[in-house]
């Protein structure tokens, strides 16, 4: 580990607006409005943050859904300039051991990922839906 790492603190806490709005430009994700997402960030099960050693936001995921039957992981985002130390996979570890603890057994986890992060959820076991459902999208 090296000293870059080591200085990083995971916390169980949802970031503010603006930093939430700072992260997904960062990573070259769309804008939201800041009352949009003030609601959004409101309405989290369970968030886990990665700071810097400066209090930097480097990256988060959270969970949202109705707490019983379905969760979806949402905002696995991470910082573009700490994206190969595996900050990715400690955020996903935190999110799966709530879930271990905390959904229900037979609760329906839901993830959605572009074609590049694929594999990624693959190798912690989440499976295509494909052929026996399709999942859809629809922006407004």
């Amino acid at each position: 580990m090296n000293k870059k790492e080591s200085k990083m603190k995971t916390l169980y806490e949802v970031p503010d607006s603006k930093e939430y709005i700072d992260l997904r430009l960062a990573a070259g994700l769309d804008q939201k409005e800041e009352l949009v997402v003030k609601t959004a960030l409101s309405h989290t099960i369970f968030s886990v943050i990665i700071r810097g050693d400066a209090s930097e936001l480097i990256g988060m995921g959270r969970i949202i859904g109705d707490g019983g039957c379905f969760f979806q992981i949402v905002d696995l985002i991470v910082r573009p300039s700490h994206q190969d130390q595996e900050i990715d996979d400690m955020i996903l570890y935190e999110i799966l051991g709530y879930l271990g603890k905390n959904a229900p057994k037979d609760a329906d986890v839901i993830a959605m990922a572009d074609l590049s992060h694929v594999k990624f959820y693959q190798k912690y076991d989440f499976k295509l839906v494909y052929p026996d459902s399709y999942g859809m999208s629809k922006k407004l």
